[in-house]
């Protein structure tokens, strides 16, 4: 009889999100077509924070605990850096550029910056990657239903992004981040309670303690120090060196570059706003990941032999019937939150930088909105054919998560080393700078699929550092022999040469209170990454 709860439950909320897409779909319907496609500028601080979080905190987070099950506490480190540098960073410098250039996708700023080629580029760069973290979500997402109720993984998998499909195609952006903040606070909630659930089961702050597991690389599950290790072979995952480095640049990328993020504080009322959100969004990234984490460290502790991704749903599942359908349906809201960004923020990029500027020039915006919804139904489709390969990979207790941090090592530090060189240098010029992005990318490639014995051991972060590394310096010494584009054609798009303000401390010009949580936040997470080791250690 409890299970039959649980189905209710969830499948009542299936209906309900049909429904309330179905509801503002007709509410917004006379909104101008270009909203449908971008979500207009509507949302206050605390809705783009709770948009944010949605998007960092979806089901992807059973990987997260998949991860400290492998892995250990330490992995918090990682998220830490959106408290201690790139959201204050991005909300200081990135949005102030992007409020003034007056963008409405990321790949726009390339195009105002550099060149159309840049733009079309990476629109298909960023676009692969958001699918590719789209395929994991829903694979993801399978687990849940494949676990919690018997079905199978796949057609688990393909119910998931049906129904995002349904609610990007029928209500586009602003349906989907009006949908969002609700579903945020879904997921927040069923976050703390199986977190709450993992720190009992490992018998709270001195059960973990009393633990003497060590996690894959070595160190103390119980640690939130990363491993020292600083060889560029050795394959653990974020090491310090590595947090300092590729977690910092990653970070920064998926937060200002990756325009299923950037889609959210775009969305913002002003540019207050957007920083607000961003800053709220970083501050709970780590505070909220710690209890992802605690379960899996609770889950490896009691259940050593468990199928790493796993975890996550096994502590859901004893919980009692009916709490554990409400926190089942906490998840899948988030899902549909964040799945449905980036297969908006997939098809939106498509078609804007491409389509529209290749394909079919100077149409209707309604045609627009229309060739919209047909290419979101065909990357559905296309995310379908994704799931084996995470299938496979847990079949040999490999965490999905290990295979898409590996993928966006390649991407995310080109990304971010261009739009770099865009805002903080008025100096470096169109062509070297998409040179310095091919470069790098080429070099990235041969490393990473070298022969064995030979460069094929290197660290993924490793790499994506020095591709970052690579393409910020072919794109600033290539500079030096190209002409740069004059002050007048860069007004608005780099800090130094905004109208209104600039640098080096642009965002103060719209937030003066935005200085106080560039030092509170990392005096804070410092703060409790030393009180946590010094309890830890006095076992």
């Amino acid at each position: 009889m409890g299970k039959y709860i649980d189905v209710i439950i969830v499948s009542t909320f299936f209906l309900i999100m049909i429904s309330v897409s179905v509801f503002y779909a007709i509410k917004y319907k006379k909104d101008k077509a270009e909203e449908f496609i971008t979500g207009g500028k509507h949302l206050n601080w605390f809705q783009t924070g709770m948009a944010l979080i949605g998007t960092m905190f979806d089901p992807g987070i059973m990987g997260n605990t998949a991860l400290a099950f492998v892995w250990g506490f330490y992995l918090v480190q990682w998220n830490a850096v959106h408290i201690w540098f790139t959201a204050t960073f991005s909300a200081m410098f990135f949005i102030a550029v992007y409020w003034r250039s007056k963008i409405t996708t990321t790949t726009e700023y390339l195009e105002k910056r550099f060149s159309y080629a840049s733009r079309a580029v990476f629109s298909v760069i960023m676009s692969l990657m958001m699918i590719s973290w789209l395929a994991y979500g829903v694979y993801m997402g399978g687990v849940l239903l494949h676990n919690f109720l018997g079905w199978d993984l796949f057609w688990s998998s393909a119910l998931m992004i049906g129904i995002c499909a349904f609610i990007v195609t029928m209500g586009g952006v602003r349906t989907m981040l009006s949908m969002s903040v609700f579903q945020s606070a879904l997921l927040i909630a069923a976050i703390l309670g199986v977190g709450i659930a993992g720190f009992i089961l490992v018998g709270g702050f001195p059960g973990i303690r009393e633990m003497t597991e060590l996690g894959k690389a070595g160190t103390p599950m119980k640690s939130l120090i990363p491993p020292m290790h600083f060889s560029i072979f050795n394959q653990d995952l974020y090491p310090f060196p590595a947090v300092i480095t590729f977690c910092v640049i990653a970070g920064l990328s998926w937060i200002v570059c990756n325009f299923s993020m950037a889609q959210r504080f775009l969305a913002a009322k002003d540019e207050s706003h957007a920083q607000k959100g961003l800053i709220m969004a970083g501050a709970a990234n780590a505070f909220i990941y710690i209890l992802a984490y605690a379960v899996g460290v609770a889950m490896h502790k009691v259940y050593p032999n468990l199928n790493p991704d796993d975890a996550f749903m096994q502590l859901l599942l004893k919980f009692p019937a009916g709490l554990k359908g409400l926190l089942m349906v906490g998840l899948i809201a988030a899902l549909f939150s964040s799945k449905s960004g980036l297969l908006s923020a997939t098809g939106t990029l498509l078609i804007q930088d491409i389509y529209a500027r290749m394909i079919k020039k100077n149409a209707a915006a309604s045609h627009y909105k229309n060739a919209t919804q047909v290419l979101q139904i065909v990357i559905a489709a296309s995310v379908l054919l994704c799931l084996p390969i995470f299938i496979n990979a847990s079949k040999q207790r490999i965490p999905a998560y290990e295979l898409i941090q590996v993928f966006m090592g390649d991407v995310l530090g080109v990304i971010i080393a261009i739009f770099i060189l865009g805002i903080f240098f008025t100096k470096t010029a169109p062509k070297s700078s998409f040179y310095g992005v091919v470069i790098a990318v080429a070099v990235g490639t041969i490393l990473h699929y070298a022969p064995k014995g030979t460069l094929y051991e290197l660290n993924f972060s490793v790499i994506g550092t020095l591709e970052f590394i690579i393409a910020m310096l072919v794109g600033i010494i290539g500079s030096r022999f190209e002409r740069p584009k004059t002050p007048e054609q860069l007004t608005n798009l780099t800090i130094w040469t905004l109208e209104d303000v600039k640098g080096p401390w642009v965002g103060l010009k719209s937030w003066k209170g935005l200085i106080i949580w560039i030092f509170a936040l990392p005096v804070a997470w410092f703060l409790v990454t030393l009180i946590w080791e010094l309890y830890m250690n006095n076992a």
